[in-house]
């Protein structure tokens, strides 16, 4: 009797998920992959999945997946989305991108916050990669911190041994020896490593730069610290590290990134091509300022408000209730 219950049992609960699988099988499955965790993931995502909500109807589930860091646990990702014929592949960054396009060849991608561009798309075979493009060239960052510290002249560039970042921290050397700043770089590998380097830098610093590097965002806290306690700026190049306690950063909100992205998967998903749209760029850029960082560290508001006033950029207030736009 009771093997003949458990039988029933096992027969209902096959047919139960037989017919779940079945009503669910026409759900479009989308996958975001993010390097890591810090801030400005959450508002691309956030970004994302509120403006596909909008501008999608049909069927969909977004899975998103962190690789914290681990370029082998984002590949292992990638596999489990490619074995599981995930419908659209979207990585955040240049890297996650890089890998997305050498593993996934028979589904469409759209990258976010890559630096990709149609010369690297001219080079897939197929090519099925719409692009959010975001950088923000070395000669406009280091421009802004020139009008606003003219008297700056050695300048600490905190990076990640990522091969995407080792060119622009040769660029940015270069910009930055042209306007007569020094630029001393220094790599760290690890987040553990962040704390020591950050505390030994050369006394003559007299800032922190910081490129659209994740591994160095993520641990933007620590740098905010030890900026404080030297009383020089930390300037980034995104706004989510701003809102986590750089000075100021010369760069595109967040958020918009993901909306963009959204705009450009809900047509791919209707069946425009994705190699077919043009990469879309981020061009308006804003100056995000952390007011209550900015106190801590004795530095007065009115250079960099001087200066975005000359190079006609927007000041946005962050990381305090203060969120006044001037």
């Amino acid at each position: 009797m009771k093997k003949r219950i458990l039988i029933i049992l096992s027969v209902v609960l096959v047919v139960v998920f037989l017919a779940y699988r079945k009503k669910n099988d026409d759900r479009i499955v989308i996958g975001i992959i993010e390097p890591l965790e810090h801030k400005a993931m959450d508002e691309i995502v956030a970004g994302f999945t509120q403006t596909l909500s909008q501008q999608f109807h049909k069927k969909y589930v977004i899975e998103v997946e962190n690789a914290q860091g681990d370029s082998n646990l984002q590949r292992a990702i990638y596999q489990k989305m490619k074995d599981a014929h995930y419908d659209l592949i979207v990585p955040i960054g240049t890297m996650p991108t890089q890998m997305a396009v050498s593993m996934i060849h028979n589904k469409p991608i759209v990258s976010l916050a890559a630096n990709f561009t149609e010369v690297d798309r001219s080079k897939l075979k197929p090519c099925s990669i719409a692009v959010v493009h975001d950088e923000i060239p070395a000669e406009k960052i280091l421009n802004f911190i020139h009008a606003t510290y003219p008297n700056i002249t050695q300048l600490s560039l905190l990076h990640s041994s990522s091969d995407k970042v080792l060119p622009e921290v040769e660029k940015t050397i270069a910009v930055g020896k042209a306007l007569g700043i020094t630029i001393k770089h220094h790599m760290v590998s690890t987040l553990p490593e962040l704390m020591a380097t950050a505390q030994a830098l050369p006394k003559e610093t007299q800032g922190i730069f910081v490129l659209k590097d994740h591994l160095i965002v993520s641990g933007v806290a620590t740098l905010t610290q030890i900026a404080i306690q030297k009383k020089i700026p930390l300037i980034t190049s995104d706004e989510g590290s701003a809102d986590g306690g750089a000075t100021f950063a010369l760069g595109v909100h967040e958020k918009q990134i993901g909306v963009e992205g959204a705009l450009l998967a809900a047509r791919v998903l209707e069946g425009t091509q994705a190699c077919s749209i043009p990469i879309q760029e981020m061009s308006e850029l804003t100056i995000f300022v952390n007011h209550q960082t900015l106190l801590a560290q004795n530095l007065a508001l009115e250079p960099i408000q001087n200066a975005a006033n000359k190079l006609r950029y927007q000041v946005e207030f962050v990381g305090t209730p203060n969120t006044e736009n001037k």
